[in-house]
């Protein structure tokens, strides 16, 4: 697979505060010249179109030994000018415009394949984090796709020890509009192949509480929100207590998104969150770190 960008674009640098400057951001890295967001979302639906849409991969680490755990596969769009533009930029219209599953169906192929290939990170024991709309979760054919990739992963694997499954789908806060029934009666095959689920984004604008009750949840990752704000705040810090107790008692592995710095990192380690991923140990990239 063919993953050759020449820069990535960090999602810190997006404008987070005014939703007007993040849109012409997007319309300016997307090489619009019209003021309009028609554009943008024609240049998306382009992208699809002359797959344009890439992987890049950022590492998992367990906090206490920095051992690195897993990676997760973000997505990644390449302009026609060469530039690599973050899904932070683009997701946003690609949920308006109802095409987030198809982008969703993209990545996850991708990162899947290169899994299948024989490079050190298949026959190694990491996690590979899918991020994956409830829209794309709730299509039953898209989940007859991951069986079939799933599959031709374990006929890759000659010799390799195929128990331990890595996938793990990660169930974004941000749109969270399928019943919690429906999504778990499609994702039943793959869970007995060995996937698991993380909740993404929790700590976010909305709520994911149901979907915690309702799905078997493994993995529990804090919005990168949350966790500065827990950094800065005493509010936040027993907010971030009280989730990690609670998902102490429900046998979750916590995950910090956000880490970016020592003091970060240490403050995350006295708490108890298991794992972490951020900007401290570099910007995502094209290739995948070795487990």
């Amino acid at each position: 697979m063919t993953m050759g960008a020449p820069e990535l674009i960090a999602p810190s640098a997006l404008p987070t505060a005014d939703s007007v400057l993040q849109a012409q951001w997007v319309r300016e890295r997307l090489g619009a010249a019209s003021s309009s967001d028609a554009f943008a979302r024609a240049q998306l639906r382009l992208a699809l179109q002359e797959q344009r849409l890439r992987v890049a991969y950022q590492p998992i680490l367990r906090l206490d030994d920095l051992q690195t755990m897993g990676q997760e596969a973000l997505a990644r769009l390449l302009t026609p000018q060469g530039r690599v533009v973050t899904a932070e930029a683009f997701i946003g219209t690609a949920a308006k415009l109802g095409i987030e599953p198809r982008i969703d169906a993209v990545i996850t192929a991708q990162a899947m394949a290169a899994a299948s290939q024989p490079v050190p990170f298949a026959a190694a024991p990491g996690k590979l984090f899918l991020n994956c709309s409830s829209a794309f979760l709730a299509e039953p054919s898209c989940m007859d796709k991951l069986a079939q990739q799933h599959r031709h992963w374990r006929q890759r694997q000659s010799g390799a020890d195929t128990s331990q499954t890595p996938w793990v789908l990660e169930i974004t806060e941000r749109n969270l509009d399928t019943d919690p029934a429906r999504l778990l009666a499609n994702l039943e095959p793959l869970l007995d192949l060995g996937f698991e689920l993380a909740l993404d984004d929790f700590g976010s604008n909305h709520s994911a509480f149901p979907y915690l009750l309702a799905l078997p949840i493994r993995y529990l990752k804090l919005d990168r929100s949350l966790v500065q704000t827990g950094l800065r705040t005493a509010k936040g810090e027993q907010v971030m207590r009280h989730l990690l107790q609670l998902a102490l008692d429900l046998n979750l592995i916590t995950i910090a998104e956000g880490v970016e710095s020592q003091t970060a990192l240490q403050w995350l380690r006295d708490l108890g969150v298991h794992w972490g991923q951020g900007f401290f140990w570099g910007q995502p990239t094209a290739v995948r770190s070795t487990l």
